[in-house]
């Protein structure tokens, strides 16, 4: 969440920045800011509550009052300490005496409170409600106290924050020079061509200006020119890895879809095309996932597996049970990653971890590796962003190659995982004995048709548009989604989906826990979601279990293949979308889109804010 842009020795840093910002518009923010040094070197900021739009309006005024800077930071706010407001926003500004600095910051202050107290008594003035103020204090303190530069002050205040975070800073009177460190949060330099440099926390925001990167490791300290770059790691000099991104297709706009996530959705025939190209032999039709022989070995040897997510990544990690317990016959924990260190389960050495983020950020799971990782075990990471900081410290990384996922509500990014987890459980059910090469192939060739019915279903949406209209003005505020089996966790998923952009209150279960509890929700007119497939074992306790929610005089609404709905009791009167039949483990697939869609449609009948639903981020790096 929240994005950094900082700029040195560009001439046209205020455009850099504002443009940076829009970039990053997906992570999710409720307010955005700017500051710049004019000629004189003196600090002025502009900020804004709200869309980065309400901020823009002011820009130009602003770039008139400080003239042709080459210096600037900017940044969009998520609130965690103090409501969305013009004073609560970044950059934060603090005085000390003759030094003054501005700072921009992602993350939490953990130790904010103990930090304001001991500041304020050496005479700061605090006038916003956020941790992020205590830093430009204590920096403007440090040098205060005699610390030699910016950087020093920067290099003295990072052990003594708690907490995970990104910060970038600037000093008044001290033109073309930024200082920056991370502990948990993303951030990286950007090589400029010529004479300038940038620090951002996305690369994305640098698109079409830079293309080679160095990203920062935690409590890496940075001091940023136009022609120089100085990183350090405890006191001492250090060099990263240079690397080049295209950034190219992150930047493509919305390619004449009227949101992000209609987009997005629209691209899952080619997301799994991709997938399948790179991960399976185009030959031998079996999947290629590249491990070491080390990674091999302990795949091989693995008694348990624990696979660690949130969100949507949580409901993909769930499907993933399935296929790892069924296919590799390996037994599979799923957590929600904010719920994993402080359960403590016993962990094995040398037992296998999975971590499952579309970011590679997301605070709550990073945490968690970081505690299986001192726990000896052995991590791979499912992500979409192969230079972040999960995959930077996993052992082996799949890269999910979705391309760049904008809108908050994950689809892409999770067919995309559910895809590559499958393709793992099929190499693993295989190098263990425990499928046959023909098994194999038989699902890789079914996969392969996939996209194409993937596009089928893309092309006939009148019928979920007509439900999600009938949601969207529906007289209660609640719906229940049921499945069983593969279909309990998409349940889940469609359910948050739902909820998410359309914020209808949304609750899923697995079929057969009606009857413990959540029956006594049904009543006449709420709306059941029910999953199901002709081919999975499991129809005959679904129907039955519609009849359960008609006796109470609830709408049933089913989602399931032509051979599943023939089945329907005569007297059963159920408003029906159906899906495409598919080999029992490709279910996740055909039930993604309808789910998907419906959730959009509703969204858009309702009026609400698809790609950045309120209170929502893509990235998550608070816990």
């Amino acid at each position: 969440m929240c994005g950094i842009v900082g700029v040195v020795g560009n001439s046209k840093a205020i455009e850099i920045v504002t443009t940076g910002l829009s970039r990053l518009e997906y992570r999710g923010y409720d307010s955005a800011g700017v500051a710049a040094l004019d000629e004189a070197g003196d600090l002025h900021t502009c900020k804004e509550v709200g869309k980065l739009a309400a901020l823009l309006e002011k820009i130009p005024a602003f770039t008139k009052r400080v003239g042709a800077t080459s210096t600037a930071i900017g940044h969009t706010r998520w609130a965690t300490h103090g409501e969305p407001s013009v004073t609560n926003a970044h950059p934060h500004v603090g005085t000390m005496g003759p030094f003054t600095l501005a700072v921009v910051h992602n993350g939490i202050i953990e130790n904010h409170t103990a930090l304001r107290t001991k500041l304020s008594a050496s005479g700061a003035k605090f006038v916003s409600a956020t941790d992020t103020e205590t830093l430009p204090f204590a920096l403007a303190h440090a040098l205060q106290q005699g610390a030699a530069s910016p950087l020093a002050a920067v290099q003295q205040l990072l052990p003594t924050l708690h907490g995970n975070f990104a910060l970038v800073a600037m000093a008044q009177g001290v033109p073309d020079e930024l200082w920056g460190t991370r502990r948990g949060a993303p951030l990286c330099v950007g090589l400029g061509q010529g004479a300038a440099n940038y620090l951002v926390s996305d690369p994305l925001a640098l698109a079409g200006i830079c293309e080679r990167f160095m990203f920062l490791e935690d409590n890496d300290v940075v001091h940023v020119t136009p022609h120089t770059i100085e990183i350090f790691a405890a006191g001492e000099r250090v060099v990263r890895p240079v690397q080049t991104l295209d950034l190219s297709a992150d930047a493509s706009g919305k390619q004449g879809f009227k949101h992000f996530m209609l987009k997005e959705i629209h691209e899952q025939p080619a997301v799994v095309a991709r997938i399948l190209s790179a991960h399976t032999h185009a030959t031998t039709r079996l999947p290629a996932l590249e491990f070491s022989p080390t990674i091999a070995a302990s795949l091989a040897s693995a008694t348990a597996i624990n696979i660690v997510a949130c969100g949507t990544a949580y409901y993909a990690g769930m499907v993933g049970k399935y296929y790892l317990e069924q296919l590799a016959r390996i037994p599979v924990n799923v957590d929600v990653a904010s719920e994993f260190r402080y359960r403590n389960p016993p962990l094995v050495a040398g037992g296998v971890f999975i971590a499952i983020s579309q970011s590679g950020e997301t605070a709550d799971t990073l945490a968690a590796l970081e505690h299986a990782k001192a726990h000896g075990q052995t991590i791979l990471v499912f992500t979409n962003s192969p230079h972040s900081s999960m995959a930077r410290a996993a052992d082996c990384t799949i890269p999910l190659l979705a391309n760049r996922e904008i809108a908050v509500a994950s689809t892409k990014a999770f067919t995309a995982m559910v895809l590559n987890l499958l393709l793992f459980a099929l190499q693993l059910g295989l190098q263990r004995n425990l499928l046959t090469a023909a098994a194999v192939q038989e699902v890789i060739q079914q996969l392969r048709e996939l996209p194409t019915q993937l596009q089928e279903q893309l092309e006939h949406t009148v019928p979920i548009q007509s439900l999600a209209n009938n949601l969207a003005t529906m007289p209660g505020r609640s719906l229940l989604y049921l499945g069983r089996g593969l279909l309990a966790p998409m349940a889940s998923e469609g359910a948050i989906k739902i909820k998410e952009i359309s914020y209808l209150h949304a609750e899923s279960y697995p079929s057969g826990e009606m009857k413990h509890g959540p029956i006594a929700l049904v009543e006449p007119g709420l709306p059941v979601i029910n999953l199901a497939a002709s081919n999975d074992g499991l129809l005959e306790k679904t129907l039955s279990n519609l009849q359960e929610v008609a006796a109470r005089r609830g709408e049933v609404i089913l989602i399931a293949d032509s051979a599943a709905t023939s089945q329907l009791p005569a007297n059963l009167q159920a408003i029906v979308i159906t899906v495409p039949t598919v080999h029992p483990l490709l279910l996740p697939f055909s039930f993604s889109i309808p789910l998907q869609l419906l959730a959009y449609f509703t969204a858009t009948a309702k009026g609400t804010d698809v790609d950045q639903p309120r209170n929502l981020a893509k990235s998550v790096t608070v816990e």
